[in-house]
This record gives C-alpha cells, structure tokens and sequence, in this order.
C-alpha cells in the first residue's frame, strides 16, 4: 500500500476556527484538506478535473486517502480512536487528553496486547519504552521537556490599501525537525493522480501562508505493511468521513455501539473572479472514529458552495468526506453498549 512521507521544509499553517476571531492550528492536515490541494494541483497541471471528481461523486472512488499525520522520526502517529479500551482505566480528562498514538502502540491496542506505553507532550502522545528513551534523548529540549514538534504564535500586521491603517493580527504555526513531518495512505487504482498532484505541490505548498514559505515538503513514497481495510465488521476511521445520506446515517451513526467525534468544517472558495466566499458549513466525523459494522459507510462529496450566489450557479465546490477504514480489533471493545 502506498505510504507518503512529506519532509516539511518550514512551519505549517494548518488553521481552524474555534470561535468568532479565534482559531487554533493543528499539527495534521486533515484529509479533506489534503484532498483540496491535490484538486488545486490538477487544475494547475491542465488535467480533467470534472471528470476526476465525477468518480469520486457517482462512481467508485478512484482512490481513499487518510489524513495526513506526524512523522516524527522514523515513527509514524495515528489518531487515538474516539473511545480507548476500557482496561487501559483512563477515563474523564485523562483518555480525552491523549491525540497520538505510535504506530506500534496502535497495533498493540488493536490486536489486544497490553505491553508497557509511555506518554510524552502532557500525556498526549503515547509511545512506548524503546520510542520514549529514543525520542527523549533526540527532542529533550532546554527546559527539560521533550516537544516533538513545536507550535508558535507569530504577530502579523496587514495595512489598508485606501487609509494606510495598520491592523495587528497572530497567526499560529507548526514547525518539526529536520527530517520530520507528515504522513498519509492511500489505497485505490489511481495512485499516479496522488504522487502527479504531489510533484507540484512539494514547491506550492500544503495549508496556509503559502506565500510566506509555509507548507513546502519533500515527498517519498513507500510500500509498507498497513493494517487490513475490512469490507464489514468493526473498523476505525482515518480521515473524515461524511455519511451520504439519511439512509447511511442510521445505518453507521446512529447503530448501537457507535464512537465518534464530530467536527464542523467551514472555510472559503474563489470565484472565477477570485473574489472570495464563504462555503457553507459541514458536519463530519473526526479522524478515529470507530463504527461496528462499515459495510453502509461510503462517504460522499459533499457540495459546499455558497447558495443563492450567481458567481456559483454552475460552479460546484466539494469537500470531500470519504471514509478510510482499517480493522479496528480490540478497539472496538471499548465502544459496545
């Protein structure tokens, strides 16, 4: 299965709003945002991006695509699932406050074994004995703490073109090593869509303040072993899933035994003009949740113009809310009512 590695050049910029004026910045580019660069991508590079998104919408997805996580040193981060099993007894803030897992602790907790974990970044990032004393040793900082990756708040200054008034704003920023950086899946028969669209973006950039430098990479594609994708059965999602329909809705949602966090996606869109509007808002699933039974999940393309807005009559705008399982074994034992 084909697996990115995107060495991060600079800091990225990678917002959401939390509030009015108020945003933070994540240290992962979610999936629906990684899908949008590659479709900018293949604008720039003249290819027939209609017909690319007509599969997506009416067909068989070409391809599925995880969110695109923390590289940290040879150790590729998974989302920790909505729900954690029970006999690890974290409960209240403490299971809330774990985000990552390693790849190996991921697999010890799927499979069911309860080998030794240690946490780094405020009980945040599980890792375990072996990953903590190397990852220690690389990234213990002057403070005494270990910080595998570093997130800033940098003020900005933007001046009025008409009265020269200046207007002081912050934008948060995430910065890795040298070497570090960000990883994602993919599975599907057109994978030569994904490296194609990923030659371009490399130099452009993924995320925001682009034209500062923010979000250049350097990509390497592997072929390692990655957990089995089930047809049925319980299983665990790595990007952001958005059900089709009411039909699927109760289906996945709303069946007994659910795990899920919902996150709701706005942002904006160009016209043809370039004049920017708001999209409208989506509700979707977080990275991590675990449904029993992912037979019904397909996921969609969801169309997120502006209504009632001339400029987007014939001009369709997608966020994308296809689902990427993997086998979610004992994890699942952790949601079952």
């Amino acid at each position: 299965m084909p697996i990115y590695h995107l060495e991060l050049r600079g800091a990225l910029h990678v917002g959401e709003a939390v509030s009015v004026d108020r945003e933070t910045v994540l240290e992962w580019l979610p999936s629906d945002s990684l899908f949008s660069a590659l479709v900018t991508a293949w604008a720039s590079n003249g290819d027939d991006v209609e017909g690319r998104l007509n599969l997506f919408e009416h067909g068989e997805s070409p391809f599925r695509i995880t969110s695109a996580f923390p590289y940290v040193h040879k150790v590729r981060f998974f989302p920790a699932p909505a729900a954690l099993p029970e006999s690890l007894g974290l409960i209240g803030k403490d299971a809330k406050r774990v985000k990552w897992l390693s790849n190996a602790v991921f697999e010890q907790l799927r499979t069911g074994n309860c080998s030794t974990k240690e946490s780094l970044h405020s009980g945040t990032v599980w890792v375990t004995p072996d990953e903590h004393e190397c990852l220690t040793a690389k990234y213990l900082n002057d403070e005494g703490q270990v910080r595998l990756w570093q997130t800033f708040v940098v003020p900005r200054v933007t001046v009025d073109r008409v009265t020269n008034a200046s207007n002081l704003f912050h934008a948060g920023r995430v910065s890795f090593a040298k070497g570090d950086g960000l990883w994602f899946a993919s599975r599907g028969a057109q994978t030569e869509w994904i490296t194609d669209a990923l030659a371009r973006l490399a130099d452009t950039g993924l995320g925001g303040l682009r034209n500062y430098g923010h979000g250049a990479f350097k990509f390497e594609q592997k072929d390692d072993p990655f957990p089995d994708s089930p047809t049925s059965g319980a299983g665990i999602s790595l990007s952001r899933y958005a059900p089709r329909d009411a039909d699927e809705i109760r289906a996945t949602l709303k069946a007994d035994g659910a795990g899920y966090r919902l996150v709701t996606v706005g942002g904006w869109c160009n016209d043809d003009a370039g004049h920017a509007w708001r999209r409208r808002s989506v509700r979707m699933l977080a990275e991590g949740a675990i449904l029993l039974d992912v037979s019904s999940a397909r996921g969609n393309l969801v169309r997120v113009q502006p209504d009632n807005v001339p400029e987007f009559q014939t001009r369709k705008v997608y966020r994308y809310g296809i689902p990427f399982f993997v086998s979610a074994g004992k994890f699942a034992e952790g949601v079952r009512v």
